[in-house]
């Protein structure tokens, strides 16, 4: 039997009436609702073949929170005006795979591993010192890069959990066309950490299988008008990922464009291939990202700096990142876009660039 605690939640606050869980068959009947005295009733309800959200939430009733434990993803969306204000909805994507019970249990356990209070103060910080130095900057004492953060215009924070509408969680990613950016970025920037992929299901997978030597080994992109290259791989562990964005940038240049810099605030992450979700994309870790690519890109992009120390540009302490060091100066080497000459194999074939929408840029 798996317990479900209302409280597991945190990023959508419980305070309703009524605790419900949606689960699809046959795994309902191994789940229940943990009593918590804040709700006067709670239930689980089986989600069949062929069931939808919409309809499942008016079996839920009104003045409800609802958590929904989903591998179809047509259970995990609903109108407005089904949600409607009276209800929380938070939607929890189990994935694909033989286990489902060791996905919902996995699911469970990063979100009560949330610390969603901690990373909106993390986030308030870095909009603070913006707003009140104009602009930061980044450097990373093993590659010796350095950058600077200019303040954006829109900058803020992220969207507060509200009744309504169906939030996703853990979040998925950085949405790239709604991400409030903290700023554009001129410079030298090291990458690295878990990279987040979106965009084209079908190839999705095999990009971000490229960029995972992240997680272990920094790069270095050269970012100059709001576009990015990859020009220098501090370990050789990152050839791969630098020949593979690279390689990137040539089939679809506007995959280049630098399209925000965000703060990635939910750090429960399933990791892959758990989190690829057949080809998809894990959460943000709680760091600053470079975001490459948009709506009009096969691929976007999420690139985490997590050796990244940040700091405002007029001095003062240290607002992101681990303490800095003092590191060799970088240089970016001659030819930088003929540096990497060996594509990775097995990468999903481009579209023609002719008759794309033009890359955004900040």
């Amino acid at each position: 039997m798996i317990t479900v605690s209302p409280a597991v939640w945190g990023s959508c606050p419980p305070g309703r009436r009524r605790a419900v869980v949606i689960v699809e068959e046959p795994y309902a009947g191994l789940v229940r609702v943990e009593p918590t005295g804040r709700h006067a009733e709670q239930r689980v309800i089986a989600a069949g073949p062929g069931r939808s959200l919409t309809g499942l939430l008016t079996e839920a009733g009104p003045d409800a929170d609802v958590l929904v434990l989903a591998a179809d993803e047509a259970l995990l969306t609903a109108a407005p005006e089904a949600v409607t204000p009276r209800r929380t909805v938070a939607a929890a994507h189990l994935g694909t795979g033989a286990d489902r019970i060791h996905r919902i249990r996995r699911v469970l356990r990063c979100l009560a591993q949330q610390r969603p209070a901690e990373s909106a103060r993390r986030e308030e910080r870095l909009s603070r010192a913006l707003q009140l130095s104009g602009s930061l900057t980044l450097t990373e004492s093993l590659a010796g890069s350095r950058a600077r953060l200019q303040r954006a215009e829109d900058a803020g924070g992220t969207e507060p959990f509200t009744p309504g509408k169906v939030h996703a969680i853990p979040p998925t990613w950085l949405a790239l066309d709604t991400a409030l950016s903290l700023g554009t970025p001129t410079g030298a920037v090291t990458v690295k950490g878990h990279p987040v992929v979106g965009g084209d299901r079908v190839g999705r997978r095999a990009v971000y299988d490229r960029l995972t030597p992240l997680v272990r080994y920094p790069l270095v992109l050269d970012v100059r008008d709001g576009r990015a290259t990859p020009v220098k791989a501090v370990e050789a562990g990152s050839d791969l990922a630098a020949a593979t964005l690279e390689r990137l940038f040539e089939i679809d240049p506007g995959m280049s464009a630098v399209t925000a810099v965000a703060f990635g605030s939910h750090d429960s992450t399933p990791r892959p291939p758990y989190g690829t979700r057949t080809g998809g994309r894990p959460a943000a870790e709680p760091v600053i990202h470079l975001l490459l690519g948009g709506f009009h890109t096969r691929f976007q992009l999420a690139l985490p700096c997590v050796t990244t120390t940040v700091r405002p540009a007029s001095g003062g302490p240290v607002l992101e990142g681990p303490a800095p060091r003092t590191g060799r100066i970088w240089r970016q080497p001659p030819a930088a876009r003929r540096m990497l000459r060996t594509p990775p194999r097995n990468l999903p074939a481009g579209r023609p660039a002719a008759g794309r929408h033009p890359a955004r840029t900040p």
